[in-house]
C-alpha cells in the first residue's frame, strides 16, 4: 500500500512540474502575422501569458503593434 502512494504521489509531482515548464504556440495565422510584423523576433517557447498578449496586440488596433511584440519577446 505504501508502494502505491508513493508511486502516486511521484506521478502526481512530475505532472505539475511539467505543467509549470510547457510552453505555448502561438497559432498558425497569428504567427504569420507576428513574423511579418517582427521578422527577426524569435516565438519559440513562448509562456502562455507572452501568446495571450501577442494575439490580443495582433487583434487590436494599434499601429505600434512591431514595438509592443518586441518588448514582449525581450
Amino acid at each position: 500500500m505504501t508502494r502505491i502512494l508513493m508511486t502516486a504521489a511521484l506521478i502526481l509531482s512530475a505532472g505539475s512540474a511539467m505543467a509549470m515548464t510547457t510552453h505555448a504556440d502561438l497559432t498558425g495565422p497569428a504567427r504569420a502575422e507576428a513574423e511579418r510584423i517582427v521578422p527577426n523576433g524569435d516565438f519559440d517557447n513562448l509562456t502562455s501569458a507572452q501568446v495571450n498578449a501577442i494575439e490580443n496586440i495582433l487583434s487590436g488596433e494599434d499601429s505600434n503593434r512591431g514595438a509592443e511584440i518586441r518588448a514582449l519577446l525581450n
